[in-house]
């Protein structure tokens, strides 16, 4: 722990910007696999649905015009 302490201590200030320039990329990465995530797991909720309706989930066109 003591190591550590003297570690940061002994960190320059370009040191720390380069830290929290990492970080910052690695939430950004983070953030966007959830979204990614969530996104698909919508449009599979989605097709899900349609196929539960009778809808082809391939041919959205189709579908549409049925709708109409």
């Amino acid at each position: 722990m003591e190591k550590l302490t003297q570690l940061v201590e002994a960190m320059p200030d370009v040191g720390w910007l380069v830290l929290m320039g990492i970080v910052i990329v690695i939430s950004i990465a983070a953030v966007e696999g959830i979204v990614k995530v969530k996104r698909m797991q919508i449009k599979h909720a989605e097709r899900m649905a349609k196929i539960n309706q009778g809808i082809d989930p391939g041919d959205e066109t189709k579908a549409y015009k049925n709708a109409i």
